[in-house]
């Protein structure tokens, strides 16, 4: 596993998040000057540039799709062992419970059930 492997990919979307900032100010120029109607020339030329922004956005998706996939499998192994967490201490309260109800059931002494509940 990637030692920092959330910092990659925090610094991957941040990248992503930076290009895409970048377009959208671009498209706000593009549309300004289509709305004022000016040449073909700087139209085309913002067009361009949005094009280079997105290949930018591209290849940053594929060069952290392997981290995204690590995240993803991690993820899901972080998920699975807390799941399995919460499964044991239901158990251990059932466990508890029934513990205790034995006790009550057989007339302990006030003591040992509460020095067990202590202990809890």
């Amino acid at each position: 596993m990637t030692a920092n492997l959330p910092e990659l990919l925090r610094n991957s979307l941040q990248t992503q998040l930076t290009v895409y900032k970048q377009i959208r100010d671009l498209q706000n120029d593009l549309l300004r000057d289509l709305d004022a109607e000016n040449e073909l020339n700087k139209i085309m030329s913002l067009l361009e540039k949005k094009n280079a922004l997105l290949d930018s956005v591209r290849t940053e998706n594929s060069r952290s799709a392997p981290f995204v996939d690590e995240w993803v499998k991690v993820k899901k192994e972080i998920e699975e062992l807390i799941s399995e967490i919460e499964k044991l201490v239901l158990e251990l309260r059932a466990q508890d419970e029934a513990m205790l109800q034995r006790f009550d059931q057989e007339s302990q002494s006030k003591n040992r059930i509460d020095a067990f509940r202590a202990l809890r």
